[in-house]
């Protein structure tokens, strides 16, 4: 997976958000944290697209005060498939605060994010692959679409259809 690696930082983010979209089907409107994880997502790809979001703002979606976040939501699923798309969320919207750090510039992350890398985006798919709930074929169409339209020597811009053109690959 060293094609990761010629991807600009968006498209690094975009990919695990498509990725953890697609595992996100496994998760049913009508269980518990379902609106916490689809927040997750939602403001994970607004920030994407230069929205207010910041790194703190993302960073609650792991680790709340009130207990009510994606990484309780991992721990509290029994379901081996749920849990897969639990994972694939909470490492989806932690690599997107690590990059929202790293765009902030700041210096001292929370210890949660300090482990996360590009390392976290190759984890994240090779789970998605061991599923039974992802299509490999999409993480091909990805990777093509990517490195065609959004490698390191590119700026993907704030107005840039990058979610819409992957969301849509099936």
């Amino acid at each position: 997976m060293d094609w990761i690696n010629r991807l600009n930082n968006n498209a690094k983010v975009a990919l695990g958000l498509v990725v953890a979209e697609k595992m996100y089907g496994a998760v049913t409107i009508d269980e518990p944290g379902y609106k916490v994880g689809r927040s997750a997502l939602d403001n994970c790809w607004e920030w994407l697209e230069g929205g207010d979001i910041t790194a703190e703002d993302l960073y609650n979606y792991i680790d709340s005060d009130d207990y009510m976040d994606v990484a309780e939501l991992v721990i509290e699923e029994e379901g081996e498939q749920k849990q897969y798309a639990w994972y694939t969320v909470l490492d989806a919207v932690s690599y997107t605060i690590y990059q929202a750090y790293k765009k902030e510039k700041i210096k001292y992350v929370p210890q949660a994010i300090e482990i996360v890398d590009d390392e976290t985006l190759k984890i994240l798919i090779e789970n998605a692959n061991e599923s039974s709930l992802f299509n490999v074929d999409h993480i091909r169409e990805a990777q093509k679409f990517l490195l065609e339209n959004h490698s390191s020597n590119t700026e993907t811009s704030q107005s840039d259809p990058i979610k819409k053109e992957l969301v849509m690959i099936d």
